[in-house]
């Protein structure tokens, strides 16, 4: 807000719509959370007057568990402001009013929409019936995904070539200027929504003598802002691995290419999940180009909901019980309290926990571990930096080094949690308020890589560089919030640094080694002194792919040779530390497509007193051969990739299989208990 969102807006104008995930103090009911007239200052010397908040929750909110027709509503929702054509001072008064109601609890901002895309209206039409082949279904697979390849020969029906499973497809991206608009799904007023059929119409408009041209459908259906006529998309890999059918689809595991093959595809796929019906929700472009998870809880929620609302509508429809639903994310983000209590964490469990069984969350564990190599040990690895974690005793203080490289595009998000020593994580342990500079346990000093140090800032404060300056002129920010929206349990200090990219109309922040200090206040002679842990999170900014080079922030050593903290122990992503999700990590491939127990090196780790992933899957063919086989985003197309992203579909694709044939979660789970394979690394099960 300080910046008016400048690094995500257009031009300088406001957007159209905020958005924010929400926790309410009770289940969600329209009757009860209405946004009623608030109270609004007038100007000095006024009385306030009252004004109605344009805020609306999307009515697909009102909908239970399509398993469990007794769950309460959520408690996790999420709202849209209305700031069309409205002033900074406006906007900001409002969004002071929505954390001033008494029943939100918390109150978290997600993505803001461009200035020339407001809400579509609440309800819209009522949802077509899908496609009736999907009736029978035993299992649905969902996937939270970018741009999705739904015309691929992987994807497409066994009994009708020329028809896709993908029964549904919504599209979350901000209109473009002058872009047609679709209808959208019953229930979000926002995005641009296909159905199955429609999906079918631009195959068979693009069907020549029974082969389809996939570059002229995804050119003519303008799925996606970029076509996807493009050789790769990070759907179409997972998608493939996920739910990929017959030849089309490279086999997993694989064995090592030897570059003879008679099929280089391997045996066809013919499983549960090779006939399932699809349904597909396309994050934002917007989101997925930033490479990080910094606005993902809205989406996401959103996108869990519309799923649900598909296994709801397939139950309906064929007049039996809703089926389980799998859903895959292969998306993540690092900053977070890392204790589950994050609120999209903590809205996928509150799902999990209303489907009775019938949802499995599948999460990508992360790329964060660090495979830098160690020049004093060849077998050893060097922290990759996005993590560290020193103790904070009374009287000491403890130094963080931020390094902010040059000509980054998008902010720079650090965050420092603090855990007293010796509590639990689920028990509270804010750190106590500070008053006139009383009371107070903490303290932080910032000194940027150019200009003077900052003054030290207690808990709660906030400082803003340069003080009193206009929205182009904001470098940096350091807010210390004792008890943030982020977690429930601790408090946190959050660091922004704005994009080091020099642009025309606002002022580039300095790029180089930031230096963050934190001190403790009370002595080490005081009996009452708590003893902290802290951790330091840097947000994973990898630049949009197809940028000149990435530039990513990163924690280093502290030049002074003061210890830095730098670890990779728990650095799974951020939402995949709930008590519901399954974790994925990504292992190798030693031949004979058998998975070894060797992890592949930029796999994260769960903390030391933690379990592990539940799953591992092979990303990767051997340590001097990277990745595996993957789809391409048309048929035909093969290309490599890695990562946990490339890990979690295929325990998503096992998870589906296991659902399909009777087996319930339960089980699963408690296989996964008995299992002796496992560590911090390692998942229990291979899928």
């Amino acid at each position: 807000m300080c910046t008016q969102l400048r690094a995500l807006g257009e031009g300088r104008r406001a957007p159209s719509v905020l958005s924010f995930s929400v926790e309410l103090d009770q289940p969600y009911e329209p009757a009860t959370h209405t946004f009623e007239p608030l109270a609004r200052m007038g100007v000095a010397g006024r009385p306030p007057h009252f004004q109605h908040l344009p805020v609306h929750v999307p009515s697909a909110y009102e909908r239970g568990s399509p398993w469990d027709e007794n769950a309460p509503g959520p408690m996790f929702v999420t709202l849209r402001l209305d700031v069309h054509d409205r002033t900074w001072e406006d906007i900001q008064r409002d969004v002071q009013a929505l954390i001033t109601i008494h029943y939100v609890k918390r109150l978290q901002i997600g993505q803001q929409r461009g200035v020339n895309n407001p809400d579509l209206g609440q309800r819209g039409k009522p949802a077509p019936d899908l496609p009736r082949w999907a009736h029978k279904a035993t299992v649905l697979i969902g996937a939270l995904e970018d741009a999705c390849p739904f015309a691929h020969r992987a994807l497409r029906r066994a009994d009708e070539p020329l028809a896709t499973r993908v029964v549904e497809l919504w599209d979350q991206t901000t209109l473009s200027d002058g872009m047609a608009v679709a209808p959208r799904p019953n229930g979000f007023p926002y995005g641009r929504y296909w159905t199955g059929d429609a999906l079918d119409g631009f195959l068979l408009a693009h069907t020549h003598a029974r082969e389809v041209d996939e570059a002229a459908v995804y050119a003519s259906a303008e799925i996606d802002s970029l076509p996807l006529a493009g050789r790769a998309s990070h759907a179409a890999a997972v998608m493939c691995l996920l739910a990929g059918a017959g030849r089309a689809a490279p086999r997993m595991p694989q064995p090592i290419d030897e570059g003879n093959a008679a099929h280089p595809f391997g045996d066809p796929q013919d499983d549960a999940a090779a006939r399932a019906p699809l349904a597909v929700v396309q994050l934002p472009r917007e989101q997925t180009a930033v490479r990080a998870g910094r606005w993902l809880a809205v989406n996401a929620l959103d996108g869990l909901h519309h799923l649900i609302d598909v296994a709801r509508r397939l139950g309906q429809e064929a007049g039996t019980a809703s089926p389980p639903l799998v859903v895959n994310m292969s998306y993540g983000a690092m900053a977070g309290p890392h204790d589950g209590s994050g609120m999209l964490e903590s809205a996928i469990d509150e799902l999990c926990l209303a489907s009775q069984g019938k949802l499995a969350v599948v999460m990508a564990a992360g790329n964060a571990h660090g495979t830098q190599r160690n020049g004093e040990d060849a077998r050893g690895y060097l922290p990759g930096g996005l993590h560290a974690r020193q103790a904070l005793e009374p009287g000491g203080s403890v130094s963080f080094t931020l390094f902010i490289p040059p000509d980054k595009q998008f902010e720079t998000y650090l965050e420092f949690w603090f855990s007293v020593q010796g509590k639990a994580q689920d028990e509270d342990q804010f750190l106590y308020l500070d008053a006139d500079g009383r009371h107070g346990e903490v303290d932080i000093v910032v000194e940027p890589a150019v200009g003077a140090t900052w003054p030290a800032l207690p808990c709660p404060g906030l400082h803003v560089v340069p003080q009193g300056g206009a929205s182009a002129q904001v470098e940096a920010g350091l807010f210390f919030m004792r008890r943030p929206t982020q977690g429930r349990h601790r408090s946190m200090a959050l660091l922004v640094v704005a994009a080091t990219q020099v642009a025309g109309w606002y002022a580039a922040a300095p790029s180089g080694r930031w230096r963050i200090t934190l001190r403790h206040k009370k002595a080490s002679s005081d009996a009452a002194a708590r003893y902290f842990f802290v951790d330091a999170w840097v947000e994973r900014d990898d630049t949009e792919v197809g940028a000149v080079r990435p530039q990513s922030a990163r924690l280093v050593e502290n030049e002074d040779g003061t210890p830095s903290g730098l670890t990779d122990a728990d650095t799974f992503t951020s939402i995949a530390t709930g008590s519901k999700t399954f974790r994925v990590g990504a292992v190798m491939d030693r031949g004979e497509g058998l998975a070894t127990e060797q992890v592949s090196a930029y796999s994260a780790a769960a903390v030391n007193c933690k379990k592990g992933p539940e799953f591992s899957a092979i990303a990767d063919a051997h340590a001097a051969l990277p990745g595996i086989r993957v789809s391409g985003s048309q048929s035909g197309m093969v290309l490599r990739a890695n990562g946990t992203s490339m890990a979690a579909p295929q325990a998503a694709r096992y998870l589906t299989n296991r659902l399909a044939v009777g087996d319930t979660l339960s089980t699963v789970r408690a296989e996964l208990a008995a299992s002796m394979q496992g560590t911090a690394r390692l998942g229990k099960k291979t899928a």
